[in-house]
């Protein structure tokens, strides 16, 4: 099948070959908005005679074809933007392609039109966004997306150090933010309802922007803002792409081969990743954990437990498109996506029980021999047409299929105090888990420009999000000889909701404020199943989630912003899902398919000022929260507890971001961040006071960049992130520096880059947990410093 897909992408781009024809092409960009600008007038003239006229597309491409010899001029012109003229371009062969891209500026006259950015270096700055593009980091060169996530301000990445998986912003835990993929659901969802992220390699990213404060045409998920993963298009005239493979100090690799073709109606184009991350041999993951047990106060004993993990994560994508202008104004694109990701772990952990006065108890090994093996398949479809000069129509649908298996083998051998095995029949458990998912997004979108200070945005959207959940264990019986199932009726869980949301949305822009005020409405229906019939739920629910923001330009180098909204945070699958999950000997988890949403208010203020060689922003935020869930632990027998989340409580966080950049000289420039975070659960009777689980107090990031001559490129970035601290965990405070060089060859075509991955080898985990019935401390520790190689060409 794979090679059916290579071969496919190689037709696809190979079949196509160039006009044999002069062109004159390009893109037209607006440089206050840094974005290409579409639908908008191109002429053509030879010594001031009118030879044709073109309107832009929708990617603010043009093309001029079948161009004689000559000495040509180029006039950009439309409403609200100054008149733009290239003169001089000479054209001596039929055969020549003349790249000319344009960028224009609005006209001086419309202050209203101004926006204040911050732009110098890595960090883009905009009211209400912050952008980070992906040719700006060579130090995430050849990893995945998570490498160039936790380079951002306020964001922390969760999963095992050095493997980061999903992301933590403002110091809340994943579910809380709402991750797309070019502006769209990516349906590609783990437990927790996060983007699956190391799935999806920095290779194949333009830019990623973080919106703190979304307006209403964003789905309520997104209660601590969204973060908008841009992919590479490679829309430009003729045939065009990027071929990169690299390697890594621990054995791993990464390959990736992008490519398209555009014409003047239409564009192919189709990409290939493949990544393998290999933490194994002397490279394993260990994690040492000591257990104080407790009974009424007292110390009643210990565990000792010391875990080794081999990981092999072996992922990869095809994606296949096409976009076709099919007449004026209107535009149909159609995409194929297929992902998979394999991840291979060996594990043993040696279970060492004392009693109070330290004297050898039992002991215990276990094996776990475990396969997660996640595939999809993504069908996109998209329509847009110009009604008018100011209108436009936006059409889409995404399918999503996904398959996640993780069957899991494991042995629990009881040894002696000298480490030799006690008994000749260990418990041996088979498990086999699948969560089939089934997603479908359809959402239409109007925006109509009335006037230049007025402009309507309205839409519908539905959301039909289906899991199914089965979970099969197979014992041991030595009676018997073979293995016997047992199946809890719990352990078939069907979850399924339908989501009908509507918004309407005005932004106004006059004088020096610009407002943007919305509302947004969502009817939801959920329906939770197992076969015990105890666990069935089913309900609906309506809420109206209304948004504003408001910026005041001070003048072009300054602004100050205010916005509110209304947000809600619907429980993980993993939260909802009853199954119960042993596989830690202190601490049962199980979920509640009872669990309702979050709701919250955020408030936002932000100011940013800027200059030619610096530029700083403050802002200040809250999210006052109602109905929080959280995982309450129970005492279950001794030195065992219950893990299992509810909806009480209310809560709130609260924090400063400091961003800012300098320029100290023309070839240096430094990029920093400090954020500082604390949330507070108000009801005292049930937990008041604490702080909200998995919520991590501070960040800071520092990059730094410098450009050595013309070709050579140094940049290194220090990480940090503060403690976790709540009455129950407390993960103390994570630091690392990472550095990378790049070398560029062939008028830079060809790129050679080096980096340096936690250079000092202090990216590793510390967690102390606290409960009635025992203490742990456990320190998780993983080979982080790795070197990568990478060699990019592009034609």
């Amino acid at each position: 099948m794979l090679k059916f897909y290579k071969v496919l992408l190689l037709s696809v781009i190979c079949s196509i070959s160039y006009a044999q024809e002069a062109q004159i092409r390009g893109f037209i960009s607006d440089k206050e908005n840094n974005g290409m600008v579409g639908y908008i007038t191109v002429q053509l003239f030879e010594k001031d005679q009118f030879i044709q006229g073109v309107i832009s597309g929708q990617n603010g491409e043009y093309n001029f074809a079948k161009v004689s010899p000559g000495t040509y001029s180029v006039k950009v012109s439309g409403i609200g933007y100054e008149i733009k003229v290239v003169d001089g371009i000479k054209i001596t062969s039929k055969h020549q392609h003349h790249e000319l891209n344009m960028i224009i500026q609005p006209m001086v006259s419309q202050l209203s039109e101004v926006v204040v950015k911050g732009d110098i270096g890595v960090t883009k700055i905009e009211p209400g966004k912050i952008v980070y593009k992906a040719s700006d980091l060579p130090i995430a060169k050849g990893s995945s997306v998570g490498d160039m996530l936790r380079l951002m301000p306020s964001v922390a990445m969760g999963g095992p150090p050095g493997v980061p998986r999903d992301i933590r912003y403002r110091g809340l835990e994943k579910s809380y933010t709402l991750v797309l993929i070019d502006g769209k659901n990516a349906g590609i969802t783990g437990n927790n309802r996060e983007v699956v992220l190391n799935q999806i390699p920095v290779s194949a990213i333009e830019r990623i922007e973080i919106i703190a404060s979304p307006g209403a045409q964003y789905d309520g998920d997104g209660m601590n803002g969204v973060v908008n993963i841009i992919l590479k298009k490679n829309a430009r005239y003729g045939t065009h792409g990027q071929m990169m493979m690299g390697i890594n100090s621990l054995g791993g690799y990464n390959a990736s081969l992008q490519a398209s073709h555009k014409i003047k109606a239409a564009e192919f184009y189709g990409a290939y990743d493949r990544n393998l991350v290999a933490l194994t041999g002397g490279n394993s993951m260990t994690e040492t954990n000591r257990v104080t047990l407790l009974k009424n106060g007292e110390t009643s004993g210990y565990q000792d437990i010391f875990s080794k993990e081999s990981r092999k994560i072996t992922s990869g994508n095809i994606k296949l498109g096409t976009r076709w202008n099919l007449w004026r104004g209107a535009d149909l694109r159609a995409e194929y996506l297929r992902g998979w990701q394999k991840e291979a772990k060996i594990k043993t952990q040696d279970t060492k029980v004392l009693k109070a006065d330290g004297s050898f108890g039992s002991r215990t090994l276990r094996t776990e021999d475990q396969t997660e093996d996640w595939s999809f398949n993504e069908y996109i479809v998209q329509f847009s047409q110009k009604i008018s000069a100011n209108g436009k129509l936006n059409l889409s649908y995404n399918h999503v299929d996904g398959n996640y298996p993780k069957p899991k083998y494991q042995t629990d051998q009881k040894l002696n105090a000298a480490g030799q095995p006690s008994d000749t029949k260990p418990a041996r458990t088979n498990t086999f888990e699948n969560n089939y998912d089934r997603n479908d997004f359809i959402q239409a979108d109007y925006s109509l420009r009335s006037n230049h200070i007025f402009t309507w945005n309205t839409g519908l959207k539905y959301s039909g999000r289906n899991r199914e959940n089965e979970q099969i264990v197979d014992k041991f019986d030595y009676n018997k000889n073979l293995f016997v199932t047992s199946q809890s009726p719990a352990n078939n869980f069907t979850s399924s909701e339908k989501i009908l949301a509507g918004y309407a949305q005005s932004v106004m822009t006059k004088g020096r404020v610009r407002s943007e005020i919305g509302i947004r409405a969502e009817y939801t229906h959920f329906y939770n199943e197992t076969i015990e019939a105890g666990y069935t739920t089913k309900g609906s629910y309506f809420i109206p989630l209304p948004s504003a923001s408001f910026i005041y330009t001070i003048d072009t180098t300054q602004f100050l912003k205010f916005a509110f909204d209304r947000k809600i945070r619907r429980a993980s699958f993993k939260d909802l899902s009853p199954f119960v999950d042993s596989s830690d000997v202190a601490k049962i988890k199980t979920g509640n398919p009872l669990l309702r949403p979050e709701k919250a208010w955020g408030f936002e203020l932000g100011y940013m000022k800027t200059a030619s060689k610096w530029n700083l922003g403050v802002n200040l935020f809250r999210r006052q929260i109602n109905g929080l869930i959280q995982k309450v632990l129970y005492d279950v027998s001794e030195g065992v507890v219950l893990e299992k989340p509810d909806n009480f409580n209310s809560a709130y966080i609260q924090g400063v971001e400091l961003i800012g950049a300098v320029q100290p000289l023309p070839f240096w420039n430094i990029n920093g961040s400090y954020s500082r975070f604390g949330s507070k659960l108000k009801n005292e009777s049930e937990g008041g006071g604490d702080a909200i689980k998995d919520q991590f107090n501070w960040c800071a990031k520092m990059i730094s960049d410098i450009t050595i001559g013309k070709n050579t490129f140094f940049q290194v970035a220090w990480n940090g992130i503060g403690p976790k601290v709540s009455s129950q965990k407390k993960e103390q405070t994570l630091a690392y520096w990472d550095a990378s060089i790049s070398q560029y060859f062939a008028k830079k075509k060809m790129v050679l880059s080096v980096r340096m991955m936690d250079i000092f080898n202090t990216n590793n985990k510390k967690t102390t947990e606290y409960t009635s019935a025992q203490t742990s401390e456990k320190v998780q520790d993983i080979p982080g410093r790795q070197v990568y190689i990478n060699l990019s060409y592009s034609f």
